[in-house]
């Protein structure tokens, strides 16, 4: 195993272990948003909209112009209507895109795209909230 599969493979139990995850969320902003500001905004969001769903994000570069966008998972999400959240996101920053989880290979697949290659790289950052302080334990289990 390479350092970066060992790393790929640790960073993946770690995130699964985290919580029980429900989403994958995909938002994108209208204009040149710098790496504190879509860390913020992202933030913010969920404390408006979403304050009982837990998250893991990472804020990454945009691959064709200059700014960062976010990639999230999400749990705690009894209730959440996609389309809502959609909507929401589209009226106040851009495009995004919100998709259910279906299995730990979707999880395994978003921390090899999304957070060891990006995040060894240094151009990105990432954050999570648990809104239940026992949830982590309670996933391990």
């Amino acid at each position: 195993m390479t350092k970066l599969e060992d790393l790929n493979f640790q960073f993946t139990n770690w995130l699964h272990d985290m919580a029980p995850w429900d989403l994958f969320f995909t938002g994108t902003f209208e204009w040149e948003s710098s790496l504190t500001a879509t860390r913020r905004a992202f933030q913010n969001f969920m404390k408006k909209h979403l304050p009982d769903v837990s998250y893991f994000f990472v804020s990454e570069k945009n691959p064709n112009r200059p700014g960062y966008h976010i990639h999230a998972l999400m749990a705690d999400c009894t209730g959440v209507y996609r389309k809502r959240i959609w909507e929401r996101w589209k009226l106040k920053y851009g495009m995004n895109r919100l998709e259910p989880i279906r299995s730990r290979h979707d999880v395994e697949k978003y921390t090899t795209k999304h957070c060891t290659s990006y995040l060894t790289k240094g151009i990105g950052d990432y954050d999570f909230k648990l809104t239940d302080p026992e949830l982590w334990k309670k996933n391990k289990r």
